[in-house]
């Protein structure tokens, strides 16, 4: 009974040893410079090939902070027409995506999240008065997919 449940467990215990990884199975989001993951998988498919996961995320070239102060104060400008009052709800939530290209132009907006018909608008204002430093994988710069939540307070 000892050997045959010592033969089952070296067999299971050596199936892992044979175990392959296909492409890249873990990228941290941030990256990390120091690895070397060009041993892993072809990362670059291409030059119109659209990332989500690279070492330098795009941002705004003034910074996150002042891009999303600016963004409020834009939004509340320009659509308090159109967000219907009286509101029970302290905040609206917008989930866009879009793609930074290698010259920082933002294109393929699309909406994951929008209960108000307000995510045309925004992708507008976004696209007008921001401009944006596109991703780097590799000391390249290449497309990256970007998902935007922002919250509008209704008040």
């Amino acid at each position: 009974m000892k050997n045959i449940l010592l033969v089952i467990l070296t067999i299971f215990t050596g199936l892992q040893v044979f175990a392959q990884e296909n492409g890249i199975t873990i990228i941290q989001a941030c990256g990390d410079p120091s690895y070397d993951y060009s041993k892993k998988a072809n990362l670059f498919k291409g030059e119109d090939y659209i990332h989500k996961l690279v070492h330098k995320k795009a941002q705004p070239k003034e910074g996150f902070d002042v891009f999303f102060k600016n963004l409020n104060t834009n939004i509340k400008d320009d659509l308090e027409d159109k967000i219907k009052r009286p509101l029970t709800l302290k905040d609206i939530v917008i989930k866009i995506r879009f793609v930074v290209e290698k010259d920082g132009s933002l294109t393929n907006m699309t909406t994951i999240e929008d209960k108000f018909d307000l995510a045309n608008e925004v992708f507008k204002i976004i696209k007008e008065k921001s401009k944006w430093k596109p991703a780097e994988l590799e000391n390249k710069i290449v497309r990256m997919y970007f998902t935007l939540p922002i919250r509008i307070p209704v008040n």
